[in-house]
């Protein structure tokens, strides 16, 4: 810069004045920088920061291919890729997060974002264009599919502790997950039924927790503290994951944590094993099921919230599935 004389550090490197005054403290700027970026990434949970990484490979791999400058990204071509994604048959949503994810990148590394309101626009024209309801959501599990599903587990450890996450899912109304998240010291019993301690989720990124009661079921097989004291007689009381992994063959507990993802592959062999189609079924499922259920059984728009942890209404009316929207009639007795 004109008028300012720089200096190097001992590694040679040019640093400005007021680097070198912080020096004398025993402070290095680049090192806050980037302890700031750590910060910055620590408030995305792990599920998140997993899918901006390949959010981000993407962009890269794109920008590659394309001549273009990946990091710092401008603005234009932030702009082309998400035009690219939508002819590429993206969905909305996709086409979002990855906006986000190449922002946030940016950020990270000390760079301005390129998410400007000019892209912004591009996504509210990719929004309107395509529309932004989800196209290939999964059905909401009906109680009359779950209780099929559930004889058709089988019996053995498996059959155990599919049936205790299809019960304990479907009752709790949790994330997938969340589910595959529990360790066994985060379930006590109460005469009720179970206190479930929820430590972190997807909108709880500062591990303030909750709790959350599951009663018990008025049927011996749909029960899911029955369900949950059979797989812990079978899996055993020590420490570590509620859900566990099993081995195969041999059906084996291991003391290696289920994944989310494995909720999903539960739920679609259950299906399968009962005769129904496995494509419409996946871990969200045994949520949406909750809520639709619910909702169904005439709970207010508050209490399902209470039970899924939804922030807003607006959520709650996308997990509501149209399995409920004949519960009340609002013109009753006028046509």
């Amino acid at each position: 810069m004109p008028g300012v004389v720089m200096e190097t550090t001992r590694s040679g490197a040019a640093v400005a004045p007021e680097q070198l005054r912080l020096f004398e403290f025993g402070l290095d700027l680049e090192v806050l920088r980037m302890e700031r970026g750590a910060l910055r990434a620590r408030r995305w949970s792990e599920n998140t920061r997993a899918a901006y990484a390949s959010d981000w490979r993407g962009f890269a791999a794109w920008c590659d291919e394309a001549g273009k400058l990946a990091l710092p990204a401008t603005a234009d071509t932030l702009g082309l890729h998400l035009v690219s994604m939508m002819r590429a048959g993206r969905l909305p949503a996709t086409i979002g997060r990855r906006a986000t994810a190449v922002a946030s990148h940016h950020l990270v590394a000390g760079y301005a974002s390129p998410l400007t309101a000019d892209v912004r626009e591009v996504l509210s024209g990719i929004g309107r264009k395509l529309g932004t309801a989800p196209r290939h959501a999964k059905a909401a599990l009906s109680v009359e599919d779950l209780r099929l599903m559930l004889p058709a587990c089988g019996d053995g450890a498996r059959g155990a502790r599919d049936r205790a996450v299809l019960l304990l899912g479907f009752a709790s109304g949790l994330r997938r997950s969340e589910l595959a998240g529990l360790d066994l010291a985060d379930a006590g019993r109460r005469p009720e039924g179970l206190l479930l301690r929820i430590s972190r989720s997807k909108t709880d990124q500062s591990g303030v927790g909750r709790a959350l009661g599951v009663f018990r079921g008025h049927h011996r097989s749909t029960c899911p503290v029955r369900a949950f004291d059979a797989w812990v007689e079978e899996r055993g009381e020590w420490a570590g994951p509620l859900f566990p992994r099993l081995t195969t063959p041999g059906d084996a507990v291991t003391h290696k944590r289920m994944s989310g993802d494995a909720v999903g592959v539960v739920v679609q062999s259950a299906a399968r094993r009962a005769g129904l189609d496995p494509s419409k079924y996946g871990g969200h499922s045994l949520r949406a099921g909750c809520a639709t259920a619910a909702a169904a059984a005439g709970a207010s728009d508050l209490a399902i919230m209470a039970r899924t942890g939804h922030k807003s209404l607006a959520m709650v009316g996308r997990y509501v599935r149209p399995a409920s929207v004949f519960a009340l009639d609002a013109l009753a007795g006028v046509l």
